[in-house]
């Protein structure tokens, strides 16, 4: 029984910020950290829940290239038709020929770190719902954020792996035998969460923006309904955002991913270096070959004119080729500190709009809507043809916008439902199966109410 994630009862979950309970501590033996309270006395005051809440986010980007650190970006992008790994062998082999198994570590982290951040919103929310020394706001604050981070964990959780646990509570007897919940459940069960979380966070951003604040939690709702095909919903969504004019595309693209940008609603923030995807993405130097290469059907995808091309992609040309690669961000140093790991942008929130206004069949509405991004990487209006047409343009913007971004791309294809005919086309080893990563091994021998996805019976 130890070190499952679902029965949110390992030294890790404690390491961050938070104490478990005495009885959890009678499973497993830690070393408690000087720094540290007990969780009893942690929600006795605002700064307790202020160290609860810094203590999730330092998790969610404690890991390089973990669920919410990079990974999304590298290993999705590998696994979709946007990155080839330059090197052999291991995780570049088992997620760029989409042949994971069980046993693979990164998807192990994947699963691990994002149930040990939603125990630790499961216990701010607890405390926050029976709390009565918070002023209301600075309660309705920190309720509003866990509830945002347990929907937004659980969000990416299901779109990676399907059907997963959700995990409501920090009850670890109820956690270590809890099966999978059904995907569409998953999915509206983080919508209630979101649409607690948006009656109680404050408008007003965060200096850095990255505090998820009310706009935060409608950039993620506006995203959920989009996926479960709530066009309408999605609209006045993306049209609450769209009226607070402190959010606005950066006119130069250099500047989009800049800690300062003001196109981001939401971003994780570091103190230690730069991010995960700078590291791992921009070469040491103009001599080194990249790790990661864009794939030639996404280089040829954009046009001449693009300046997302121009501005995003950069290259080193060793022994006579060429090598693309993303630079989105452009640090790959530690310091100075100049990007956080953005996790919305007003971007998005224009592409949610254009498709779906075009899923309610509101074409004029919809080019407008992609047209505002197409402005700002310097291409011409489109000019709405027919329905077939706008939907292929809608399909393209979303890929040369967000490449290497998040997963974006991934996600994309598997809600569209092309992620075969695109995949099987680009890879000879695709296989229908690999749509959903495969539930870790090292879970399923510890809690046995989990089951397998299907084809991973290795």
């Amino acid at each position: 029984m130890r070190n499952s994630i679902l029965h949110i009862c390992i030294s890790s979950v404690i390491a961050a910020n938070l104490l478990l309970q005495s009885a959890c501590n009678k499973l497993v033996q830690v070393d408690t950290p000087d720094h540290l309270v007990d969780s009893e006395v942690l929600f006795q005051s605002k700064k307790g829940y202020e160290s609860a809440m810094a203590g999730i986010f330092i998790q969610m980007r404690a890991l390089n290239l973990s669920m919410t650190n990079g990974g999304l970006s590298v290993y999705m992008g590998m696994a979709s038709d946007e990155l080839s790994p330059t090197l052999l062998g291991g995780n570049y082999d088992e997620f760029s020929q989409n042949q994971l198994l069980s046993s693979n570590s990164v998807v192990n982290n994947f699963w691990v770190y994002a149930y040990r951040s939603i125990y630790r919103a499961n216990l701010v929310i607890e405390n926050a719902e029976r709390d009565q020394l918070l002023s209301p706001t600075d309660r309705d604050n920190f309720l509003g954020q866990a509830l945002f981070v347990r929907a937004f964990l659980h969000f990416y959780l299901t779109q990676l792996f399907g059907d997963v646990p959700y995990i409501s509570s920090s009850d670890y007897k109820v956690n270590a035998t809890k099966g999978r919940d059904n995907r569409d459940f998953v999915m509206n069960w983080l919508l209630d969460d979101l649409e607690r979380s948006v009656k109680l966070l404050p408008k007003e951003a965060s200096t850095d923006r990255t505090a998820p604040n009310y706009y935060t939690a409608l950039a993620l709702m506006a995203r959920v309904n989009l996926y479960l095909g709530n066009h309408e919903q999605a609209i006045a969504n993306t049209d609450e955002i769209l009226k607070n004019t402190s959010y606005m595309l950066e006119a130069d693209l250099n500047q989009v991913f800049k800690i300062k940008s003001r196109e981001i609603l939401w971003q994780l923030g570091n103190t230690v270096s730069n991010t995960a995807e700078g590291v791992s993405f921009i070469p040491f130097n103009t001599s080194t070959k990249p790790t990661y290469v864009l794939r030639e059907d996404l280089l040829q995808s954009y046009v001449a004119t693009d300046l997302r091309k121009q501005s995003w992609i950069n290259s080193n040309t060793i022994s006579g080729t060429t090598y693309h690669y993303p630079v989105k961000y452009k640090s790959r140093l530690m310091t100075p500190i100049e990007e956080y790991n953005v996790v919305f942008r007003l971007a998005e929130i224009y592409l949610i709009r254009a498709e779906s206004l075009y899923g309610m069949k509101q074409y004029e509405e919809a080019t407008a809507a992609l047209n505002v991004v197409r402005k700002r990487a310097g291409l011409s209006e489109y000019q709405f043809a027919n329905a077939s047409l706008l939907w292929d343009a809608i399909k393209g913007e979303r890929q040369n916008e967000f490449f290497a971004e998040w997963g974006h791309r991934w996600f994309d294809l598997i809600r569209w439902n092309t992620i075969d005919a695109v995949l099987g086309k680009a890879k000879p080893t695709w296989q229908p199966y690999a749509i959903y990563l495969p539930i870790p091994s090292k879970e399923i021998l510890l809690n046995t109410y989990l089951t397998q996805n299907p084809g991973y019976n290795e």
